[in-house]
């Protein structure tokens, strides 16, 4: 059974892994006449299912304009229609979502050949805990793009519970009022990241692009993730922090879990310095432009004017 199962994974990536186009919604197995027909005969009992497909990339070959290649009927999707022809019955005709992960993917691999279609049945994380096509798409009455099931894509959430309740924590990522979406840090059609995120920073640095840098000083908390995997996700929860800023310790305890307080900081000016939060004077912490220490370039004008006006301090440094 195992080997049966392995074979029919093989069959089905293989001229996935093949093709270089991006969608393709034809059923080759049918001509346009034959979709046009059948269906015709499918909706003289089932009036009206042709509307449920109105406005999306199903919709019926026969509601389309004539020169388009794109050809859709009841029988592309719905296998085992003859049969059904002959005896109409509920039993005579294949449910999709009766069917297992390998058979969906069968079924929508008839038009769909995507890297998506292929990652879903070769090493996407998804199939090994069972997650079929129709687990996140729907396909009738589905105005959304991609036919996923919510335009917030909140499907994710019935099985990620632990991620779900990170996003009402204090600071989040704007997931819940539709800011962003699941995909938009994590595409699902990425083969090689078991998180879905491969270049997690790089990712954060696609919204994020003031803090991405190059900067002339770098903080290399930043841009060790090239080789070292840090970054980001060194100070930040990606989803949701009871702190602000996604920081993963509350105050200066992000930045003590590498740096100590300077001894100066502690005994100069009656420990001023060490009564003050780190980025009230560090503020440009993901990078400098034009400070090593990554001081705030207006700090000799906010903060200490005559610090720095009396020739003691110097803060470009």
């Amino acid at each position: 059974m195992f080997r049966e199962k392995i074979f029919r994974v093989i069959k089905l990536a293989v001229p996935l892994l093949m093709t270089a186009c991006s969608l393709s919604l034809s059923s080759p197995q049918y001509s346009r006449q034959e979709l046009d027909e059948q269906s015709a005969t499918c909706l003289d009992c089932h009036e009206g299912y042709e509307t449920s497909l109105a406005g999306s990339a199903h919709r019926l070959s026969s509601g389309r304009e004539m020169k388009s290649s794109i050809v859709v009927g009841c029988i592309s999707c719905h296998k085992g229609w003859e049969k059904h022809l002959e005896e109409p019955s509920a039993e005579t005709v294949i449910k999709l979502g009766a069917l297992s992960l390998i058979d969906q993917a069968e079924v929508c691999g008839d038009c769909h050949l995507t890297p998506h279609q292929q990652t879903m049945v070769t090493t996407d994380p998804h199939t090994r805990r069972n997650i079929s096509c129709l687990d996140c798409h729907t396909v009738h009455n589905n105005p959304i793009k991609n036919l996923v099931k919510d335009a917030g894509q909140e499907f994710c959430l019935t099985c990620h519970t632990e991620v779900a309740s990170e996003f009402h924590r204090r600071s989040n990522h704007p997931l819940q009022s539709l800011n962003i979406r699941c995909t938009d840090c994590h595409p699902v059609d990425n083969i090689k990241s078991p998180l879905l995120a491969v270049g997690h920073d790089w990712q954060c640095q696609r919204c994020h692009t003031d803090y991405a840098g190059p900067f002339l000083y770098e903080h290399p908390v930043v841009y060790t993730h090239l080789v070292n995997g840090g970054g980001c996700t060194e100070c930040h929860e990606s989803h949701g922090s009871p702190n602000d800023r996604l920081l993963k310790q509350p105050q200066n305890g992000t930045c003590l879990q590498c740096h100590g307080v300077p001894p100066g900081h502690r005994t100069r000016h009656s420990g001023l310095g060490a009564r003050l939060a780190c980025v009230d004077c560090h503020s440009e912490i993901h990078g400098s432009y034009d400070n090593k220490l990554f001081l705030d370039p207006d700090l000799g004008n906010k903060l200490f004017p005559d610090c720095y006006q009396s020739g003691c301090h110097i803060i470009n440094q």
